[in-house]
């Protein structure tokens, strides 16, 4: 069990503040009843009441503290409180003293709010990563408890110079990263996040450093991905090779009929249709290839929305008045992980520093998507992986964001995308 200073001193100063500092006279006493544990980052004390800020059950290593926070209704009596918090491994990690709760006799306290907090950032709890949990107990009773996930961004996604999969001769990648467009807003965390997805199309799906095209920003313009995706990959590809295709950043809806689009450096929303790379003839040049398999990873939406943003691509465009055209693969050569369902957005996900899609793809790939734990990552696995933990951090961040996969689940093939690698 570790008593860090930090937390001891938090305990002794500032366990709990209540929410109203007068109580009342009554004839019977009401019940005393729970809100349930909240987790959150801070919490700020209005007047006599604390107020949790920026509540989540997901946490990283950078973060301050962590607390959990409680709310009574009906407080009377002489009660214990004691708070208890369990790490990765269900070990105590830190406990708090029996804390009394005082009101006098023949009165109560409507509402109250009672708070506890472990420092993370610089403590021991910064060392370990995983799902943690938190009991509070009142009168030796547990009254309430909560699970919260504290995740170390770094260590979680970083590769080390030490891990390398053999490379696959055959095999290809193609990385597209814009953040900073010519004419349009940019995109949070993309030049990011294309840089350590070109790290792990090497060292951990084997592809060669050489044959590895990774086109950031101005690189990135529609001449360059044309040039790549219909001559330069086609003439040094096989029918052995496998693909893999990575596109962070804008997507966009033509205004005509709703097709979608990638968004180029150089693309420009008033014309789309001229200046965009049209999603379907993306799927019908690799479809043209006729490879052994092609994988595509796609952390943009089409909405209309700027994609890690709330601002509009285009003035005037409305995201729910609009109908985006369902492209469709033929079958199975080619599969398509695509961060947002039909008008929603593909969200930047902060705490981390990358967008929510690539976070959690990049953990998939590492191997927390081996469900099965056969040291490979299926289809079926990584897309179940990212359907889970897509939609549930969105939320928490106020946001709908459900990814999708192209051809549907049900139609496709259960194949490894790639081995777990070994630290």
């Amino acid at each position: 069990m570790n008593f860090s200073p930090k937390a001891l001193v938090f305990v002794l100063v500032v366990l709990f503040i209540f929410s109203c500092s007068s109580s009342k006279q009554v004839q019977k006493k009401p019940p005393l009843k729970y809100h349930g544990l909240t987790m959150a980052k801070s919490v700020e004390r209005q007047a006599n009441e604390a107020i949790p800020r920026q509540p989540t059950n997901e946490f990283s290593t950078t973060d301050e503290e962590i607390v959990a926070h409680l709310k009574f209704e009906n407080l009377s009596g002489v009660h214990n409180l004691r708070w208890e918090w369990y790490d990765p491994q269900g070990n105590l990690y830190h406990t708090t003293d029996e804390f009394p709760l005082k009101i006098s006799k023949g009165k109560y306290m409507k509402k109250a709010t009672a708070w506890h907090s472990i420092m993370v950032k610089g403590d021991n709890a910064a060392n370990m990563p995983g799902q943690w949990s938190v009991k509070v107990f009142v009168n030796d009773e547990m009254a309430d408890s909560e699970t919260f996930m504290l995740a170390s961004l770094t260590d979680t996604l970083e590769l080390g110079p030490e891990i390398a999969t053999k490379p696959l001769l055959q095999d290809w990648g193609l990385v597209i990263g814009v953040q900073d467009y010519a004419h349009l807003p940019s995109v949070d965390y993309a030049r990011k996040d294309a840089l350590i997805i070109r790290e792990y199309f090497i060292k951990v799906l084997g592809v060669p450093e050489e044959n590895v095209v990774t086109l950031i920003d101005s690189e990135a313009t529609k001449g360059q991905i044309e040039g790549y995706l219909e001559s330069y990959i086609p003439a040094n590809t096989s029918k052995g090779t496998t693909l893999y295709v990575y596109f962070a950043g804008h997507g966009a809806p033509g205004m005509k009929k709703g097709d979608p689009y990638l968004v180029p450096y150089d693309g420009d929303i008033r014309f789309i249709e001229q200046t965009g790379y049209k999603l379907q003839k993306l799927y019908q040049d690799l479809e043209k290839m006729n490879l052994r398999q092609t994988y595509v990873f796609l952390d943009s939406c089409f909405s209309g929305v700027a994609s890690r943003a709330a601002d509009m691509l285009a003035e005037g465009i409305r995201p729910a008045l609009m109908h985006v055209q369902d492209i469709k693969l033929k079958n199975d050569n080619v599969i398509a992980f695509s961060a947002a369902s039909q008008g929603q957005t593909s969200n930047a996900y902060p705490d981390a520093e990358h967008g929510l899609f690539t976070y959690y793809m990049l953990k998939g790939l590492k191997g927390e998507a081996d469900k099965d734990e056969d040291q490979w990552v299926s289809v079926k696995e990584m897309f179940d992986y990212i359907a889970m933990h897509v939609p549930r951090v969105a939320r928490r961040m106020g946001a709908e964001q459900v990814p999708s996969i192209n051809p549907p689940i049900d139609n496709l093939r259960d194949m490894a995308i790639g081995r777990v690698i070994s630290q």
